[in-house]
């Protein structure tokens, strides 16, 4: 052996000397490796803990009749050489040993740089987006993408967190989304493990929230026979996903996961990758570049039409007890819609999701309408002459009237109008059009102070 051979070896302890008992196998973990450390016949060897056959932990095996067995399937291997019996080429790479005076050791090729990877690529493209924090499971078919988001928590880029069902990481992912209104990252294996994604996912799709849903897959060679763990993803995400693609071989993968983040972010919904487990591993093409959203995506202060203005503003001068309801959606807009009802005398309900958003002590505050609510949010909007509704879904356990003339706003068109006709549908994002209304009514209106009404319904509600 070469000089040079030997000085690329790292040696390292993986055992005491009487720490494995002769005719015993056990896995050790060294850095980023486990291998499989066996004792048989008075000699120590270490060989790969993989099985070539479908990957079992040779270190949770047994030596049976002078063999060291898989505990998967039972394959056998010499537990010194790693050669199979019956002349069989599938045999396990073994590593260099020593037992020396204060243990036994092995020695490692010293690690050489990092093979970026494609993974590396989407994992560099997706915190180019801002995500930053990833909630997931890691186990056999994400391996290779759990080790790119690694390099990005090492490099202090995102944080992950460690979850023990893949459940709560969906759910946090949808928390974190309508708290922060941009999306976090949720990672779990192929299978039953993607599945378990599902409820918290569509958590995040009926309320709106931006969502990264990272699922491994198997390999693509074993994909539509019925592999173990296999499920057309695809299908099965079809409608909590907005959006949802494979990366392949040949995919442009920075541009799938630029895709992906511009969909969670402009559609405020979950974007879906499916990884097979191969794939996640192929070395990156040379001079390939992470994505980012510079030049991908728009600002969303989008501001209404000038009639939808006009129609809104005429509706409310000639109003004399408006009242305002915010939804979920207005979570980002409470300040200006604050300024808005104190300019107009307006009492604020809130439908259940926005529950919150404005406290029980405003003097304008009237707490929660409907199932879910208090008797003054009901009997405000029941005196009301005009609604102003900010984000809102028109959720039948809200139960907004449309008995009452109203002006609804929402930076979602399809959302206008969905259950029953509005008076003024207004599409626009909420902080731009209640500051455009500001401007227009100010000083323009002569609304009654519902403020000692708000007090007086408060105490008869507290006292009865």
């Amino acid at each position: 052996m070469s000089e040079s051979a030997v000085s690329q070896r790292v040696w390292t302890k993986v055992a005491d000397l009487d720490e494995l008992p002769e005719g015993r196998v056990k896995p050790v973990t060294c850095a980023t490796r486990t291998i499989c450390l066996t004792h048989h016949d008075g000699r120590y060897a270490a060989l790969s803990n993989r099985c070539p056959h479908q990957g079992g932990p040779l270190g949770e095996g047994s030596i049976e009749g002078g063999f060291l067995r898989c505990p998967w399937h039972g394959w056998d291997f010499h537990p010194l050489t790693g050669k199979p019996p019956g002349g069989y080429d599938d045999g396990v790479p073994t590593f260099p040993i020593e037992v020396r005076e204060d243990g036994v050791y092995v020695a490692f090729e010293e690690a050489g740089p990092h093979l970026r990877t494609v993974s590396d690529v989407i994992a560099e493209t997706m915190v180019e987006w801002g995500v930053k924090q990833v909630f997931g499971m890691v186990g056999h078919s994400n391996l290779g993408l759990a080790d790119a988001l690694r390099i990005q928590e090492q490099a202090g880029k995102l944080t992950y967190y460690g979850i023990r069902h893949e459940g709560a990481a969906s759910f946090a992912c949808s928390a974190y989304g309508k708290l922060t209104g941009r999306p976090a990252a949720c990672l779990s294996i192929a299978g039953p493990g993607a599945t378990n994604l599902l409820t918290g996912l569509w958590d995040a799709n009926v309320d709106r929230s931006p969502v990264l849903a990272l699922t491994g897959q198997v390999d693509t060679q074993v994909l539509g026979p019925g592999a173990f763990q296999e499920v057309d993803l695809v299908a099965a995400f079809g409608k909590v996903a907005q959006w949802s693609q494979p990366v392949l071989h040949t995919s442009k993968h920075a541009e799938l996961m630029n895709l992906a983040c511009k969909s969670a972010i402009l559609n405020r919904g979950v974007s879906h990758l499916i990884f097979p487990d191969e794939v996640q591993v192929l070395p990156a093409t040379a001079g390939a570049t992470a994505g980012g959203p510079r030049g991908r995506i728009t600002g969303r202060a989008i501001a209404p039409p000038a009639e939808s203005v006009a129609a809104a503003v005429e509706l409310v001068r000639g109003s004399k007890r408006p009242v305002i309801i915010a939804g979920h959606g207005a979570r980002f807009d409470m300040p200006a819609i604050f300024e808005l009802a104190e300019m107009l005398n307006a009492p604020i309900l809130t439908t259940f999701k926005g529950k919150g958003l404005v406290s029980d002590l405003h003097p304008l505050g009237c707490g929660v309408l409907g199932r879910s609510g208090t008797p003054i949010a009901s009997w405000f909007m029941n005196e009301c002459d005009s609604l102003l509704v900010f984000g809102a879904s028109f959720s039948n356990h809200t139960g907004i009237t449309p008995k009452k003339p109203t002006i609804q706003v929402d930076f979602d068109p399809l959302a206008l109008g969905k259950f029953h006709p509005v008076e003024v549908p207004v599409w626009g994002e909420i902080s731009v059009t209640v500051e455009i209304l500001k401007h227009e009514l100010r000083d323009t209106t002569s609304t009654v102070d519902q403020r000692p009404e708000v007090a007086e319904r408060w105490r008869i509600w507290r006292t009865a």
